[in-house]
């Protein structure tokens, strides 16, 4: 009896090391995408250089700047047809000016610590906005790229190209830097709500304990289990990461799938598409070593059981 304790609590252990690594490689994963920029640059930050991005971009900053013009001056009907081309061109040279770029990074990395900033204070609502006990606190945080230092830089460009001339005089000097906010939707409140995303993000924060938990279990799991149990210890931690493995790469390719069917047709389906493909991505990679990990731990397991069957039994020893 006391070896068959010792034999489950082997197994136990090994499969509560898997737990534990997989949630320290994961956990790792999403706290770089929340806390430090290269992530979530790496995943839009081409976008920059996208055909797509170039076609449905300046459509939207010109429809934008039309807004925020007619808005502040009354532009006579006579011009308002040389004011739409001029737009256009505009927005058009923002894309090919050197300083797009470095834009564009400015705006993923803004988007991100105002995305952790609002999960912080949707955690938090004492330490800053919403207010506690308003009705904000239950809204789902996503992730808004502020496209407003865009649009700054779309009318520099305008405003230059009409200098002296009399549409360039009826223009005003500035437009308001009010935020353009562009909201990907993601991640969706079906899939990962906010108060659980933030729970998850808690975790993660703490992966090195967990990792160092994981070496732990796995070392007492080996010493407990007797020398005809420890090939089986093996393979149960090795189905257990197949598994997890598997299930958790099939849930993140499930996040965002619904609902950007119209990815190509505006640039909120084409970020936030492009978004999605991304956070699959950074966590693929830590599903697959699980997977793979999995695979290589079964097969061992199997053999040394295989072995150890063909080998005579010299006693229950640890």
């Amino acid at each position: 009896m006391q070896t068959t304790i010792r034999n489950t609590a082997a197994i136990v252990l090994m499969v509560l090391a898997v737990l534990l690594g997989s949630a320290a490689m994961l956990g790792s994963a999403a706290a770089r995408l929340a806390d430090t920029p290269g992530p979530l640059q790496s995943i839009l930050g081409p976008l920059a250089s996208d055909p797509e991005l170039r076609r449905v971009l300046p459509g939207t900053l010109g429809t934008e700047l039309a807004a925020r013009i007619t808005a502040l001056t009354a532009v006579p009907q006579i011009l308002a047809g040389p004011l739409e081309s001029a737009i256009a061109t505009a927005g058009g040279a923002l894309l090919e000016d050197p300083s797009f770029r470095p834009a564009w990074d400015a705006t993923i990395e803004s988007a991100r610590a105002d995305f952790t900033a609002r999960l912080q204070a949707a955690q938090d609502p004492g330490s800053g906005s919403p207010a506690a006990g308003s009705p904000a606190e239950a809204e789902q945080v996503t992730l808004h790229l502020d496209l407003a230092p865009l649009l700054g830089s779309g009318y520099g460009t305008l405003h230059a190209s009409l200098q002296g001339s009399a549409l360039g005089a009826v223009l005003p000097e500035a437009i308001p830097a009010t935020p353009v906010l562009l909201d990907t939707g993601w991640p969706r409140a079906d899939q990962l709500p906010t108060a659980t995303l933030n729970n998850w993000l808690s975790l993660a924060r703490g992966a090195s304990w967990m990792l160092g938990g994981a070496v732990l279990a796995a070392a007492a799991g080996m010493l407990l289990a007797t020398r005809r149990t420890r090939p089986w210890a093996l393979l149960a931690g090795g189905a257990a990461a197949l598994l997890l493995g598997t299930a958790t790469r099939l849930w993140v390719g499930s996040l965002g799938s619904a609902g950007t069917e119209d990815g190509t047709a505006n640039l909120q389906g084409l970020v936030t598409d492009r978004l999605v493909a991304g956070v699959a991505g950074e966590f693929g990679a830590a599903t697959t070593i699980l997977a793979t990990g999995g695979i290589i731990a079964m097969l061992g397991g199997a053999g040394w059981a295989w072995l150890a069957s063909r080998t005579p039994d010299a006693g229950p020893r640890g």
